[in-house]
């Protein structure tokens, strides 16, 4: 998938709209499933028991595993920045190689939703928790750019200085 960016203000707010997107639209239904538990003693479709700890553990662990598999597409995407010239097309690659992991994030945090909403698991809410976290240490930030696409010191000052140069 191509993404047009003019410079990397440009960029940034674009991967940064995805980012944010793709947490925003779990985290919704997440919340008012999580508010309508506490305040108004909503008890899920499922008795607690067993079955709705297997459905709880099941979902937690399949969520980790998308999360996980996310993590592991950019890694592997990665390695091909070498063979790039540009900070376009390094940046161009960054982005197809987070989207994917941003979309996974975003399935996890909808099955753990939708757990949330069959059984009202606390372990369904840990999950959540635990993959925003770590969603959180792993936002789109310029020094993250650098780090993870081995920026030489003219790209990097053009990232982490802000310079306002047309990229090509």
């Amino acid at each position: 998938m191509k993404v047009d960016f003019k410079n990397f203000e440009e960029y940034q707010s674009k991967l940064g709209l995805v980012f944010h997107g793709t947490l925003a639209v779990p985290l919704l239904p997440f919340a008012l499933l999580f508010l309508e538990i506490k305040n108004r003693g909503y008890q899920g479709m499922i008795e607690p028991g067993m079955t709705a700890n297997v459905i709880n553990y099941s979902i937690a662990l399949i969520s980790g595993l998308l999360v996980a598999q996310g993590f592991n597409l950019l890694k592997r995407k990665i390695y091909q920045v070498e063979e790039l010239d540009t900070l376009k097309a390094k940046l161009q690659l960054y982005y197809n190689a987070a989207v994917p992991l941003y979309i996974l994030v975003s399935v996890a945090c909808l099955f753990l939703a939708a757990a949330l909403w069959i059984t009202t698991g606390g372990v369904v809410i840990v999950a959540f928790v635990i993959v925003l976290f770590v969603m959180s240490l792993n936002r789109p930030t310029p020094a993250r750019y650098v780090k993870i696409l081995k920026l030489n010191k003219e790209e990097k000052d053009i990232i982490i200085n802000h310079k306002d140069q047309e990229l090509t």
